[in-house]
């Protein structure tokens, strides 16, 4: 009898042994997928948000770069182009810094943006630098961007898979995205916009037009999308709100649009209000619940 009750308690302390390691395992894989379902010390919201504004910045530093070559100049000029370079490389830094324990592919794809700026530096001081030479440029340097933003994206879905997470919060993610390129885009289309004045050649003119006007639909598209967002709350729909009266300073005169025939300045004081106000849009979607 005593034998029985002491290889009953031997097995109930086995038991209970395996149950405790089998808690344990299961705390620390939680904290595991806990630590990896961050991006360093941003969550991949903040990253995909950061990175998706260095697609913004390769095309305004482009735009600064047309204007000056179209002849305008001033401290104003030289200030935003030298601001724009700090916070691109501001912001490469911190991707570095937080991209150290991602994966292999988000890692490379940091490192292809890091080297692709530097060809684009270089060519930004570079006098002899042709403006299809630096459209060209600064098309490679936003490729360069994007895929590190489609990488973090990609990241962010699989660790919310293994965490278990639900797909709401990675719908979250990709709208972040999507609001975001629309900044890239305010930039691209004044961007274009000018360079179709610049050329000389018809032909690239009017390639420029194709480029611009084709930016302008997408985003068109994208705003409606956008006002009928799952996450839209109240702050959310009054910043879209803004952004269609910004808007509608181009649709109401579409045709003269279209052709080139609205006043630069006008576009540029446009395109640079939707870019505040698309900012301010993704900051929302970035830290709404």
């Amino acid at each position: 009898m005593l034998c029985r009750i002491l290889a009953f308690y031997l097995e109930s302390i086995k038991i209970m042994k395996y149950l405790l390691g089998s808690i344990l395992a299961i705390f620390l894989n939680f904290s595991i997928q806990a630590k990896e379902s961050k991006f360093g010390e941003l969550s991949f919201k903040k990253a995909v948000n950061l990175s998706g504004k260095q697609r913004m910045l390769s095309q305004r530093i482009a735009k600064i770069f047309v204007l000056k070559y179209i002849g305008a100049n001033g401290l104003n000029i030289e200030r935003d182009l030298k601001s724009a370079q700090i916070l691109f490389e501001r912001n490469l830094n911190i991707l570095k810094e937080n991209g150290k324990s991602q994966s292999a592919k988000v890692k490379a794809k940091i490192h292809a943006e890091s080297r692709e700026w530097f060809r684009f530096k270089d060519a930004l001081n570079d006098e002899k630098e042709s403006l299809e030479e630096m459209l060209v440029q600064a098309e490679e340097l936003l490729v360069k961007c994007h895929e590190l933003v489609l990488a973090i994206e990609e990241a962010s879905d699989y660790t919310k898979q293994i965490s278990y997470d639900s797909s709401t919060s990675q719908m979250r993610v990709q709208t972040i995205n999507k609001a975001g390129r629309q900044r890239m885009l305010s930039q691209k289309m004044c961007l274009y916009y000018a360079a179709s004045r610049a050329f000389k050649d018809h032909q690239k003119a009017e390639d420029a037009k194709k480029i611009y006007r084709g930016i302008y639909a997408e985003m068109n598209k994208v705003i409606n999308d956008l006002m009928v967002s799952e996450f839209n709350d109240s702050k959310i729909d009054l910043t879209i709100s803004e952004i269609l009266n910004t808007f509608e300073l181009i649709e109401n005169d579409k045709k003269h649009f279209l052709d080139n025939k609205i006043p630069l300045l006008t576009i540029l004081q446009t395109s640079d209000k939707l870019l505040n106000e698309f900012n301010k849009l993704t900051n929302l979607y970035s830290i709404s619940y």
